[in-house]
């Protein structure tokens, strides 16, 4: 039988880690702190569900993964003992950042992917997110406690300027996960999330199609270069800003705010048969698609779309969208690999690179003219 003993932890639905990752965190710092010790059973995934209100299928795979990492051996009819930690030899120790918040997808998979293949390699990684206090304001404890531990690199995805600023004052060898080329000095290397890369793809077949105006709608400053490109291809175009409000939550607010803004020019005759409308938001683009589908338009027939998307994760639409799509699962891999390399020779590499690729789906008319 597991030990009686009160959990020294609980879990946040709100948190954006994963529920494993924080039941596999918890019990791992229970078991460093010395709250479990050496020869001790963990309480089973029955008992983790009971106190800890998740399903099953979260507890097993956080034993499973204490398991893979050396913390506990699994017993038949026993559970996980507490392994001895000198049995284990971590080659390093990687801390993993991301912040609290609504957009929570493309750092789940980028630290997924990590965590397999640094725990493959040998090395531990932690994932520490900072959250927001009632005031406001960024609490960095959580980061603090996982940096009082021996740590040979942090990785930091997708970060706000107060999280970077917080890093540079740490000392300690830091990368970054980031759409801007801005990456501050003191980091010891990038990864660069390059929105533009499916661009040239898609002004090509705006081209081959004869397109001469491609109307780009956003709901922020926009992450592409779209007019650049597609004007140096001679095609026109119109950007729509899209106001949001977030009130109501970020992910929900987008989508209303794309759904109203689509049927307002679709109802004021502002998108002329056959217009061909850029999205590059999936969110946005959902609001736009019910829209569409509210009006009885058809597309590509009415209105051609092209949208951002990430692999996995929609929009969804009866037709294959025409799509520039982002597969957070292959970024995962070519992080990993520089972060590999840089904890192999200390040097993180110059031309780590990843974004969209140009995917010819069914609702923007591609074929070329004859």
């Amino acid at each position: 039988m597991s030990v009686t003993k009160k959990l020294p932890f609980s879990v946040n639905r709100n948190d954006s880690q994963t529920l494993v990752a924080q039941v596999s965190d918890g019990l791992r710092q229970a078991i460093v702190s010395g709250y479990y010790k050496v020869g001790e059973v963990l309480p089973s995934s029955y008992e983790l569900v009971e106190k800890l209100g998740v399903s099953r299928i979260v507890t097993k795979a956080a034993l499973r993964q204490l398991a893979d990492e050396g913390f506990v051996m699994a017993r038949p009819r026993i559970g996980s003992v507490v392994r001895d930690r000198a049995a284990k030899q971590w080659r390093g120790h990687v801390v993993f950042v991301s912040e609290v918040g609504d957009e929570n997808y493309v750092q789940t998979v980028l630290a997924d992917a990590l965590l397999n293949r640094l725990t493959t390699a040998g090395y531990l990684m932690t994932w520490v997110s900072i959250p927001k206090t009632p005031q406001g304001r960024f609490d960095f404890s959580r980061l603090d406690a996982a940096l009082a531990q021996s740590v040979d690199l942090v990785v930091t995805v997708l970060a706000w300027t107060h999280t970077l600023a917080w890093l540079a004052r740490q000392k300690r060898p830091y990368v970054v996960f980031s759409e801007h080329r801005e990456v501050p000095r003191s980091a010891v290397g990038c990864t660069w999330l390059d929105f533009n890369l499916a661009l040239p793809d898609f002004a090509a077949a705006c081209k081959a199609a004869g397109v001469k105006e491609v109307t780009h709608f956003y709901f922020w400053k926009p992450r592409t270069d779209a007019s650049v490109v597609l004007r140096r291809a001679g095609i026109r175009v119109r950007n729509v800003p899209v106001k949001v409000d977030l009130s109501k939550g970020k992910l929900i607010g987008v989508k209303r705010a794309g759904m109203e803004t689509f049927a307002r020019m679709i109802a004021e005759g502002k998108l002329p048969r056959g217009t061909v409308c850029l999205i590059f938001d999936d969110y946005l683009a959902s609001g736009e698609l019910m829209a569409i589908a509210c009006a009885g338009l058809k597309i590509p027939d009415d209105i051609q779309l092209v949208t951002f998307a990430n692999k996995r994760l929609g929009p969804i639409y009866v037709r294959e969208l025409t799509r520039m799509e982002f597969d957070a699962r292959q970024a995962g891999e070519v992080l990993s690999d520089a972060v590999l390399e840089y904890l192999k020779t200390g040097v993180y590499p110059s031309n780590s690179v990843v974004g969209p690729v140009w995917v010819e789906g069914e609702t923007m008319k591609t074929e070329r003219k004859t």
